[in-house]
C-alpha cells in the first residue's frame, strides 16, 4: 500500500511530469532548481492543483483521474500541509490555529496536550501569530498538521526562513515525529543536511529546455 502518482501538469510552455511511488512510514524529499515544480507536486498531492493528465491514488483510493474525470477535494484526501511561512491564520490565537480543521476534534485532549508539548508552546497558546518568532510561528504550524489525522503530511520548505537555532529546534521536532507517524512524508527542501538529517528517500526534479520547458520527478 502506498502514494502511487503517474500524472502530468501542463501550463503554457511549461510540462511537469511526476511519477512516485512513496510507502508509508518513509520521508521522501524532493529536491530540484527554483520553479521546477516541487511546489506544483505538493498541490497536486493535496488536491490545490488537478493533473492535466493521470492519476493520483492512495493505498488504491483514487484523488485525481483524467481519465474517468474523478477528482477528490481537498478537505477529503487526508492530507495535511506545512507552507513556506506556515500559513497561519493572523486574527487566531496559537490554540486556535493548532486546532483549525481536522484537528477540532482533539482540542481537550491528550493527543492536543501530547502535540502542544512536542512542539513547546504551552506558554504561547494565547498569543497571536504576530507576537511570535519566526521558529514559533513554525512550530505552531507543525502542531497544526501533525494533530490532524492525515496518511499524507506535505512540508514545503519548512525550515527555509529561520534562523540556525529556530532551524534546529524545528528538524529535532520533525525527526521525533516521524519515528512515530505511519504516513507518507514528503519533504521540499534545497537544504542538504535537512535532507540528510530526515529523509529515507531522495528525488530529484530534473529540467529538459528546448521550445518546451519539461520537468521530470522519479522516485
Amino acid at each position: 500500500m502506498s502514494l502511487e502518482i503517474n500524472c502530468q501538469l501542463r501550463r503554457d510552455q511549461f510540462n511537469l511530469e511526476v511519477h512516485l511511488t512513496v510507502a508509508p512510514g518513509s520521508v521522501l524529499a524532493i529536491t530540484g532548481e527554483n520553479g521546477s515544480g516541487k511546489t506544483s507536486t505538493l498541490d497536486m498531492i493535496a488536491g490545490l492543483l488537478a493533473c492535466t493528465t493521470g492519476k493520483i491514488s492512495l493505498n488504491s483510493r483514487v484523488f485525481d483521474d483524467s481519465t474517468t474525470n474523478q477528482f477528490v477535494q481537498p478537505e477529503k484526501r487526508s492530507v495535511s500541509t506545512v507552507f513556506q511561512g506556515g500559513g497561519l491564520f493572523s486574527h487566531m490565537t496559537v490554540e486556535k490555529n493548532i486546532v483549525f480543521g481536522r484537528g477540532a476534534a482533539f482540542r481537550n485532549t491528550p493527543r492536543f496536550d501530547s502535540a502542544v508539548e512536542q512542539f513547546d508552546l504551552a506558554g504561547l497558546l494565547s498569543r497571536k501569530p504576530s507576537t511570535l518568532s519566526g521558529g514559533q510561528r513554525q512550530r505552531v504550524a507543525l502542531a497544526r498538521a501533525f494533530l490532524a489525522p492525515s496518511e499524507i503530511l506535505l512540508l514545503d520548505e519548512p525550515t527555509t526562513s529561520l534562523d540556525a537555532t529556530s532551524r534546529d529546534e524545528v528538524r529535532s521536532a520533525m525527526k521525533t515525529f516521524f519515528e512515530t507517524y505511519n504516513g507518507v512524508v514528503i519533504l521540499v527542501s534545497h537544504d542538504d543536511a535537512e535532507i540528510a538529517e530526515l529523509a529515507t528517500n531522495v528525488a530529484q526534479i530534473t529540467i529538459s529546455r528546448g521550445e518546451n520547458t519539461t520537468a521530470t520527478l522519479h522516485s
